[in-house]
């Protein structure tokens, strides 16, 4: 709707009246005109060259668990009693640092944690959460479930319809979008205890619901589409493991669930792989996240024996202080704790060099872990896809991309 100019300065729109009334107001109204006429023409110039400058905006969605959760929702705020608390000293998630490095204007979480201390009664984020209560039944309690990513597209739908119906940077944000989708934690955490049939059977109805909401996103994204999918990470590997699986006073002294959780790991990322390859609503690329752990792990054992691999692991030295324990919430206070709980804030138990620990609690990544794994696929991508995934309308030859650090790197799949 065009606007009078005169209703602009309170004026009933009758220009004879106001020349009759007071003629120097005339006067300065035909002035403002004329400069408005003249100055909003290259105001917008001056708003173009500098979007073009910054590459237009980019946007990051998440979807996940606790390893994706930043703690900032934009849409339906969890209860006091499910938020998440963190300590400053975990520092950002591996989605915070893409963010930073593909410089995004907008970090819209959908991911959901487990609160600093879960009772019994939840349980974390998985990517089906029917799947989840039909083989692990609560019995007698009532159990709380977090956000599924069936639940989570939804909430991201109502956010879309909600937030950006009118944003006029609309088709630009749209091209600079990038989603993010990962799950496997809890999901392999949950079904390693199962017997291997219905293990399986509980991961391939994960991966089908992963893609079925892969559709729902890319039906409603009328541009290409671009998922990162960072692959499933052996849970055995996790402190928690050791403490409550497979040590004194763990409940897996077979190793009979060790031996699940390896397998489903396993079919987890070859089932990911194959089903990626296959999608044609837009591009996925996939992260090796479960080799660039064993890389980690193995690295730190070579220093240890003084020792190199053939692909020069251990020739560098390791990152890591140790890739065993954990920062915070180990101990002899991490025998009473449920996996995720780890005590936030003014934790005694808190180690006072995070950045040298591969893991923050028992079930976390630590702060150096996240910022490896968010500008390594920052990195791989720029340096795979080229201005197809993260630049806006460069020039050729732009060097934007070579900027971008990355600690590793891994080959797309897709």
């Amino acid at each position: 709707m065009v606007v009078p100019l005169f209703a602009l300065f309170g004026y009933k729109y009758n220009p004879i009246r106001i020349v009759s009334k007071s003629p120097g107001a005339f006067a300065v109204l035909i002035c403002s005109f004329l400069y408005l006429v003249w100055y909003l023409p290259t105001a917008n110039v001056r708003y173009e060259l500098k979007s073009a400058w910054s590459d237009a905006p980019r946007r990051l969605i998440v979807f996940g668990d606790s390893w994706s959760d930043n703690a900032n929702y934009p849409i339906d705020l969890p209860p006091k009693k499910l938020l998440p608390t963190k300590d400053e000293a975990q520092g950002p998630v591996w989605t915070e640092w893409l963010c930073s490095a593909i410089k995004c204007n907008h970090h819209d979480n959908f991911a959901r944690s487990l609160p600093a201390a879960p009772s019994t009664d939840l349980r974390g984020a998985v990517v089906n959460s029917a799947v989840l209560n039909r083989t692990h039944p609560a019995g007698h309690g009532e159990v709380t479930m977090l956000s599924d990513l069936k639940t989570q597209v939804s909430q991201w739908l109502r956010f879309e319809r909600k937030q950006y119906t009118s944003s006029r940077m609309r088709e630009k944000e749209k091209r600079g979008t990038i989603f993010t989708v990962w799950f496997s934690l809890w999901d392999i955490w949950y079904y390693s205890q199962l017997n291997s049939d219905d293990a399986a059977n509980a991961v391939r109805e994960s991966i089908d619901t992963l893609f079925e909401q892969l559709a729902v996103i890319a039906d409603h994204w009328p541009m290409d589409t671009k998922i990162i999918l960072p692959e499933a990470m052996d849970p055995t590997f996790l402190p928690a493991w050791s403490m409550q699986r497979t040590g004194p006073a763990g409940s897996d002294h077979s190793a009979e669930d060790q031996r699940n959780a390896i397998q489903l790991v396993k079919q987890w990322n070859i089932a990911l792989d194959e089903r990626a390859s296959q999608w044609a609503q837009g591009q996925i690329y996939i992260y090796n996240t479960n080799d660039w752990m064993l890389d980690q792990v193995r690295e730190a054992q070579l220093v240890v024996g003084n020792m190199m691999d053939h692909n020069g692991l251990g020739h560098s030295g390791s990152p890591w202080d140790s890739v065993h324990s954990a920062c915070a919430g180990s101990g002899n206070r991490g025998k009473n704790r449920t996996p995720g709980n780890g005590k936030s804030g003014s934790d005694p138990f808190r180690c006072s060099n995070p950045d040298k620990y591969l893991f923050w609690d028992e079930m976390h990544l630590g702060p150096e872990a996240h910022k490896m794994i968010g500008q390594g696929i920052a990195a791989d991508i720029a340096e795979s896809h080229g201005d197809s995934w993260f630049a806006h309308e460069q020039p050729e030859g732009s060097k934007d991309a070579d900027s971008l650090a990355a600690d590793r790197k891994e080959p797309p799949v897709s």
